[in-house]
This record gives C-alpha cells, structure tokens and sequence, in this order.
C-alpha cells in the first residue's frame, strides 16, 4: 500500500493535502480495501497542529497519522524525516515539499534558507532514499513581464514555458529552488513542480483575506468597497482543494511513468480584478467602488511601500476596533497587505496563469471552477467557528 512523507502538513497547503489523504484512506478502509495501518502517511513540520488554527474535526485527523515536528532548517532532523521503521526499509512511494515559505514580507536571508535551501535539501533525500516520486510546491508569482511597458502582453496568461525572473526575494527563492531541482531530475524517479495562482480556500490568511476584511469594513460603515486598478487586470485564482487534489494526481503519474512534469494551477475562470471585487462584494452586500482613471494614474506613481502603507492605515485601525467590539481577543488575521502580495503590484504584473495544461496531459478537472461567494463564505464561517471573525451576518 501507499507510502506518503509530507513536509509542511500542518500549513495552508500541507492541511488540504492531509485532509484528502485521510479521506482517501478511510474511504479504503470501509471498503475493505486495505487495513488502515496499511497506508503509510507522515506529516513533518514545525509547528504543533494544535497551535494552527484548526477546526476539531481537522485537528482530529492529525492524530490518526505519524507527526513528527522540529527544526525544517535541520538537516538531520529532515534526514530522520525519511528514516522508515526498521521493518519496513521501502523507499518512500511520495515525498511531497510543502514546506517552502509562502508568506510574504519575509527577508531575503528567511527566503534563501525557508524556500531554497529547504528545498533542496528535501529534493537531494528524495533521490538519496529513491523515493518514487517528489512532488515539489512553487508558486506561479514568478512570471517574467514586459520591459517595454507592453501592458497587453503583462497581463495575458502565462504558459508553463513562458520566461521566470526574480521579481522579488520569495520569487527569486522560488526561480532557484526549481532550477537546482531541475538539476537532480535525471537521479529523481519522478518529479512534479506545481506552481499556484492566487490561491484560496479554508485555511488562507494572507491571499484574499485582506480583500474579505475590506468588504467586512465596507458593510459596518455603510460606505462602498473602494477597489484598486483597472477591471481587467488578471489576478488568477485556485482552491487549495484543487492544489491538494492536482498534487496527489500529479504525484501517482510521474511515479508511475516516471516523469518529470511542471504544471500551472489556475481555475478556468480566468478571475479578474472586476471578478475577485464583484464576487467579494456580493457575499457582503456591499457595492464595489472601482477608482477612475486620476486616481488610478496617481495611484501607479506612488511607490509600491506609499501606496500599501495608505491602504493598511485605512484599514487597520477599524479592524482593530471591530474585533474588538465583537470581543475576538488575539485575531491572527489581518487587512495587512504586504507590499510584496500580487494585489498591491497588479497593474504592473498582473497574475494571469494558465492552468489547462494539467488538464489537457493528466486529465485534471477543477472542481473549483471559478471563484465564488459559497466558497468563501466557508472560509468565513470556519474563522468565526475558530473565533478569529466577528460573528457578524453576511
């Protein structure tokens, strides 16, 4: 039966892939299919799940695995990582890195040990061990954009072969990351590197979490939801459902085939700015304001730190107030937008992203098609269940 080590279990990404593969072994259990010790699953972090923020039912499943928690930064820790019972020496089937950093707003030095270096380190034990496949998380933040200020060709969607540069630092560790990985793929059996738009679902704090806040704002006050540049501008979005169910998909291929593969991860739907703003607003109630053409042309001549210090002095102070008035105590989520968040540059790099090719090779269907007022209104109640949200209605 199937042996899975996942790094970075109990994150955003980590968690959705945990889920489905309890439910994937639970569902082979009932059916008499396997015996549940026969299914190998262990989660690695650094983090104890009971201090992630999880709902009980998630946190249940975290003692139904083998957890092991320490330094990510340790190379002996994530050598024993992959170590297996002395009775069992197989090679793990799937080694999954979740664990590159994703938040935004991290230094260079964190990016260089948190992505890159993490990340190797993990790849060479993969091949070191002859696990049957590495499924290796990026991001898809790292797409090159015109320098000749081509604004049509910034904001088409990028291909899996389009041109990567370093935009920022938790870019420029991503672009290294999958280019001395690349370097190890003829000694790795299989090989997936996947790389996620936007990404939300249960779990997310920093990708649309910020937007959710400003509509939550809008609604107290009355006023409108005041949106930033143009309506057309792409901003491409997936469920870390889809991710967790891409990564799973993508994993058991290359193994099987022993391929070397990158796929995008991208909804069909093709979100734009007016689209994210619209469908935001409507699970509030409130109506989106979108800036006109002088104050978007002063906005773009404000440096990036000027322009997300104004949006996060705007909102800030009423968040604090209104968890405050609801009496939610120490609130991890924040209206907070890091100047490095795609938001904030969009009308310079737009994040369009192409995800059909994992369609198209793998036969993948996104069950999250397009983004959508239920599916974040699930995020929502999960934070007022935890009590990190107000406990307003919308």
């Amino acid at each position: 039966m199937p042996s899975f080590l996942v790094f970075g279990c109990a994150n955003f990404y980590g968690r959705a892939v945990i889920e489905l593969l309890c439910a994937e072994r639970d569902k082979a259990v009932a059916e008499n299919e396997a015996a549940k010790d026969s299914w190998v699953i262990r989660g690695v972090d650094k983090i104890l799940p009971e201090l992630a923020s999880f709902p009980d039912a998630t946190l249940k499943l975290y003692e139904s695995f083998d957890y092991r928690i320490g330094n990510l930064r340790c190379h002996d820790f994530i050598q024993r990582a992959f170590e297996k019972a002395t009775d069992d020496n197989a090679p793990w089937d799937y080694v999954i890195n979740f664990a590159a950093e994703h938040k935004f707003g991290q230094t260079p030095c964190v990016y260089e040990e948190d992505v890159h270096h993490l990340s190797i380190d993990i790849a060479k034990l993969a091949v070191e061990n002859n696990a049957g496949a590495l499924v290796h998380l990026s991001t898809a933040h790292l797409y090159a954009v015109s320098r000749d200020g081509n604004s049509a060709d910034n904001n088409s969607r990028h291909k899996e072969d389009a041109p990567v540069e370093a935009l920022n630092a938790l870019a420029g560790s991503h672009v290294r990351a999958e280019q001395d990985i690349q370097k190890l793929s003829d000694k790795l059996q299989g090989l997936a590197i996947l790389r996620p738009s936007l990404c939300y679902g249960p779990g997310d704090r920093q990708n649309v979490v910020p937007l959710l806040i400003a509509a939550q704002l809008s609604r107290e006050s009355g006023e409108s939801m005041e949106v930033l540049w143009d309506k057309d501008l792409r901003v491409n979005t997936v469920h870390v459902s889809d991710v967790a169910r891409a990564t799973l998909l993508a994993a058991r291929h290359c193994k099987q085939h022993k391929q070397k593969l990158t796929f995008n991860l991208s909804d069909p739907g093709d979100t734009t700015n007016a689209k994210l703003a619209k469908t935001v607003a409507q699970l509030f109630a409130v109506k989106p304001s979108f800036h006109n053409f002088a104050f978007n042309y002063i906005a773009k001549r404000l440096k990036t730190s000027e322009l997300t210090e104004e949006v996060n002095e705007s909102l800030l102070g009423p968040w604090m107030e209104l968890l405050a008035k609801y009496n939610v105590a120490n609130s991890p989520l924040s209206p907070y937008l890091d100047q490095e968040h795609p938001y904030c540059r969009l009308e310079y790099r737009p994040l369009g992203i192409d995800g059909s090719l994992i369609e198209k090779v793998l036969g993948f269907k996104y069950e999250y098609a397009e983004i959508s007022k239920d599916a974040l209104r699930q995020m929502i109640e999960e934070f007022q269940q935890l009590g990190l949200w107000p406990k307003t209605e919308f």
